[in-house]
């Protein structure tokens, strides 16, 4: 008796396993809802968090799955954000994740490199308080501890293709200071005290 109930479940528990939904919805729509979830929870105290990349991708067993890519960054106005992209596939595949990306950390980018391309926001801040020409708004930084900066691109800046200008405030400070930096020249066009 005890063996044909085992066979009932073991029976049941087969066709449940081939009859049923999957356990991840294999659309686009669920890759990312699922991403953004699991985004929160692994990251509960970032200031943004997005996908950036979304690809359909084939396995080699010919089953389909997505790979994403997302932004997660983490102290966006103040002199130092870190970002960083995450990688990941859905459904979760059965090996090891890849590891974030970190883009920017440290509070360095670009120092001393001939070539340096300013590509994201958190890039910008740094380089506009760190950057050569740059002494007077590392000053303000560093005496305003409530600094805060927003970064802002530019297709066009006086003639020069892609720029980011960074404009720096203070709660406690009636001055500001305004940073364009070059996106591809790694240099500084535009210092103003406002």
């Amino acid at each position: 008796m005890a063996l044909i109930a085992l066979l009932a479940i073991v029976a049941f528990a087969a066709v449940y396993f081939v009859f049923s939904k999957p356990a991840y919805p294999l659309s686009e729509e669920g890759a990312r809802s699922f991403f953004l979830e699991d985004l929160k929870e692994k990251y509960p105290g970032a200031d943004v968090r997005e996908i950036v990349e979304i690809l359909p991708a084939a396995a080699s067993d010919g089953s389909m799955y997505y790979q994403l890519k997302a932004r997660v960054t983490n102290g966006i106005a103040t002199p130092c954000p870190e970002r960083m992209h995450v990688f990941y596939d859905y459904p979760p595949k059965n090996f090891v994740a890849q590891p974030p990306e970190y883009i920017t950390r440290g509070c360095k980018v670009c120092l001393d490199s001939p070539t340096c391309i300013l590509a994201f926001p958190e890039e910008a801040i740094i380089a506009s308080h760190t950057y050569n020409g740059t002494g007077e708004v590392a000053a303000f930084v560093k005496g305003n501890s409530d600094a805060k900066a927003d970064a802002l691109f530019l297709d066009v800046f006086e003639g020069t293709p892609g720029a980011w200008k960074v404009s720096w405030s203070s709660a406690t400070n009636p001055v500001s200071y305004e940073v364009v930096l070059s996106k591809s020249q790694n240099s500084v066009l535009s210092v103003k005290r406002i």
